[in-house]
């Protein structure tokens, strides 16, 4: 199935992009206004910044609202530095209240409040609330877009109500129920009300629902909705009052985010960014963090060059240098994606340490003892010198046990230092995998020249 999706995907984007060559920005524009807003969005990043701006701008505005939180970042910029406030307004008023909060969060002060001045009073006051929540927060994901009643109100009451107010489809299923000081005492379903004696006041059929405070980081958020296996949470404040309700199509997008930014640090990116992005840019994202990997590269060249003298004594001995550092580079980096991500799922912390060092000690013995035992033969057949074997049968013992404990200590470390531990593990591990390789590696071979043949 995802194969055909993709096939069809890749269609549409060329028959877009021959519509674009010609500057028939309205036909493409009529042929996308066909498609669901997931797949206009796709074929929209594809495009260079000019003709997505004109193939979007033909789009209806309804289309236009639904695709524009579906782009990325970069097209979303584009998008909305080509449009006046005006525009940015009709949009924004398509849009579910959490949605515009998140289009409105992409502009600067300034711009923001002339694109308000456009919209509607009761609709921009439920805007500028949300915006005083920071946007990984559980208050900048949530909407204000839910049914709540008091507890004293009778079920017959109640369906009377829902027939008269007009509440978007998604959010008609489910009732909260709140005191008289609106304080969330739980949540009723629509089904609990057609059963249920239409005398019946709603504080005697509500039942108990979690809540999450609306300051809570969105990544914890996403785990209480994993733990507790709902499609919807509402928010609220210090005192206990509802503010609002998160989707799971929210927690949806934030899985997908906080996974590319965690993969994209990893790799040394910092932040996450589109693979359309401008050339120059993506040169800019990625020179830093190089340039930080050529100084420790510079780190782990000292030490060897400690041990020049040893290695012109012995020439394979630069053979294996890098076999033994780069394996203990990856067992390195293979610790820190398990740790990683237990500290962001809240499996450990660091309290946990001590267990885990005694056990990543061990787990380093063991394919340290293995991968070296296969690293020596080859060593030993190669070379025709069994000492030569032992020496980088021990050289990957020490090398991937340091890679185990390095692993799991420095992304510890940084989350003590409340500092991300996805951004500057890998770096860190490596240097020093790449230093504790060469030093044991070209230490141990110093020691015991003697046993090696002159080559």
């Amino acid at each position: 199935m995802s194969q055909a999706i993709s096939e069809i995907e890749e269609k549409l984007y060329e028959l877009t992009l021959e519509l674009v060559k010609k500057r028939d920005y309205k036909r493409a524009a009529l042929l996308l206004s066909q498609k669901h807003p997931e797949d206009v969005a796709l074929v929209l990043d594809k495009l260079d910044e000019d003709d997505r701006v004109q193939v979007f701008k033909y789009l209806p505005v309804e289309l236009q609202a639904d695709v524009l939180i579906r782009l990325d970042d970069e097209s979303i910029d584009d998008v909305l530095k080509a449009l006046s406030e005006k525009d940015i307004s009709e949009l924004v008023g398509e849009m579910d209240v959490d949605d515009a909060v998140d289009v409105l969060g992409e502009l600067s002060d300034e711009e923001r409040q002339k694109v308000l001045s456009y919209v509607p009073l009761e609709e921009r006051e439920e805007v500028k609330e949300l915006l005083k929540y920071p946007e990984n927060s559980a208050g900048g994901l949530m909407t204000t877009e839910y049914i709540a009643y008091d507890a004293d109100q009778t079920v017959e009451e109640t369906l009377r109500r829902l027939k008269e107010e007009e509440k978007p489809d998604e959010v008609s299923s489910i009732i909260y129920v709140i005191d008289k000081e609106g304080k969330l005492l739980g949540e009723v379903y629509l089904r609990d009300l057609l059963k249920a004696d239409p005398s019946t006041r709603l504080g005697e059929i509500v039942r108990e629902v979690p809540s999450v405070p609306v300051h809570l980081d969105q990544e914890e958020v996403a785990r209480l909705f994993e733990k507790y296996d709902v499609f919807s949470m509402p928010v609220v404040d210090d005192r206990g009052r509802l503010l609002g309700v998160i989707t799971v199509d929210d927690i949806l997008d934030v899985l997908e985010e906080e996974a590319t930014e965690d993969i994209h640090r990893l790799s040394g990116w910092g932040e996450a960014e589109s693979i359309y992005a401008p050339t120059l840019k993506m040169a800019q994202k990625r020179l830093p963090w190089l340039l930080i990997n050529l100084v420790t590269a510079f780190v782990a060249a000292s030490v060897v060059a400690i041990f020049k003298n040893t290695i012109a004594a012995f020439a394979y001995l630069a053979v294996f240098m890098p076999v033994i550092a780069g394996e203990g580079g990856n067992t390195g980096i293979q610790t820190i994606a398990l740790v990683v991500r237990s500290l962001a799922l809240g499996e450990i912390d660091f309290h946990d340490f001590k267990k885990l060092f005694v056990r990543e000690f061990i787990v380093g013995l063991i394919i340290g003892s293995v991968v070296g035992f296969v690293s020596g033969l080859i060593a030993y057949f190669w070379v025709g010198n069994p000492y030569f074997g032992l020496l980088v049968f021990l050289g990957h013992v020490g090398n991937m046990v340091a890679g185990c404990i390095a692993g799991l200590t420095v992304p510890m470390i940084l989350k003590l230092l409340k500092q991300d531990p996805a951004l500057a593990s890998g770096v860190i591990v490596t240097t020093i995998t790449d230093v504790t390789g060469y030093f044991i590696f070209l230490g141990l071979a110093t020691i015991f020249m003697n046993y090696l043949h002159l080559l």
